[in-house]
């Protein structure tokens, strides 16, 4: 039995793949916000999360990008995810509200993961993304140096942008290893003069961590996240952070060619956790701002597995 489960976890897992690969991909700009502390929240973009812990889990962060640069992204981001009756179907809700200079943008995510168990504590987990992403933009507002534009002579009034997307998560309570692309659909809006204003495009995660369990007081947990959207930078994001006690988290982040940054996250209790980042751009970072906080707050419902309580620590 073990031996067809293998079989088919792997050509499960490749077909996911050749799925996610094969996407055509085009586009001009980077929409989905990604988080510095995004290993402890994967579902804004990859639904394969949804309900990964088992529990009923809330979890926000609010971002506040290049302190001192006007117009600066702010991103605010609201998921729930849990398991319905059994642990291999799961739902997630994401709200995400972005701005940045004359852009709006809030969308309303819908997720759904089903799971696979394919050794002990071990699972493959299949997810699907529904969106809807309302996009707004105030361009008159903005003051023009060159020859005037026409792209920038109307603003775009609220337009709503359906999408949808899928990932593939490999995990246990102690790694992940997935692939993701919550954006499959490419979308455009054009202002009222018929000019095209925006367009989306489609964007591909990897994402892979691990958490090593050095001695009975400390644990080390390196993570990566690899972004590709075309003709644009592409990022890779490595991260480790060290757990003492189960309790505090320390760590930094550096994303090529972009930041370095800190990361402090506290456990109150296995329910409760408090985060906080700190980014600094590595491209003239007191030219241009004076860097970028994060603040995180996320909460597990205990749940009960068999008559006991389920209050194991929550690795990612």
């Amino acid at each position: 039995m073990r031996k067809i489960k293998d079989i088919l976890f792997v050509r499960i897992v490749g077909l996911a793949l050749c799925l996610v690969i094969e996407i055509p991909f085009s586009g001009f700009s980077q929409q989905d916000p990604v988080f510095t502390q995004y290993m402890n929240n994967l579902l804004t973009i990859q639904p394969a999360y949804a309900g990964i812990s088992g529990k009923l889990n809330f979890t926000g962060i609010s971002r506040a990008q290049w302190i001192g640069f006007d117009g600066a992204p702010n991103t605010n981001s609201l998921t729930i995810s849990g398991p319905i009756n059994r642990y291999n179907i799961s739902l997630g809700l994401s709200i995400v509200n972005d701005k940045w200079g004359p852009l709006r943008q809030n969308g309303i995510n819908l997720d759904y993961a089903f799971r696979i168990q394919m050794r002990e504590n071990q699972f493959i987990s299949f997810g699907l993304k529904a969106e809807i992403n309302t996009f707004q933009a105030n361009f008159t507002d903005l003051r023009i140096w060159d020859s005037p534009d026409m792209v920038f002579m109307n603003d775009v009034k609220l337009k709503f942008i359906p999408n949808m997307g899928l990932g593939i998560l490999w995990h246990s309570d102690r790694f992940f290893l997935g692939v993701s692309s919550p954006k499959i659909l490419k979308d455009s809006i054009k202002s009222d003069e018929g000019k095209n204003a925006y367009s989306e495009v489609t964007h591909v995660y990897g994402m892979a961590g691990y958490v090593f369990f050095i001695n009975d007081v400390l644990k080390f947990k390196p993570t990566i996240l690899y972004r590709w959207a075309e003709r644009t930078p592409n990022y890779v994001d490595f991260t480790g952070s060290f757990l003492l006690y189960d309790q505090v988290w320390i760590g930094a982040t550096y994303r090529m060619k972009n930041s370095v940054g800190f990361i402090f996250q506290y456990n109150v209790n296995p329910q409760l956790k408090f985060g906080y980042a700190y980014d600094l751009t590595t491209f003239h970072p007191t030219q241009v701002n004076s860097g970028t906080h994060e603040f995180m707050i996320s909460y597990d419902f205990i749940t009960l597995y068999r008559g006991r309580r389920h209050t194991s620590p929550k690795y990612f």
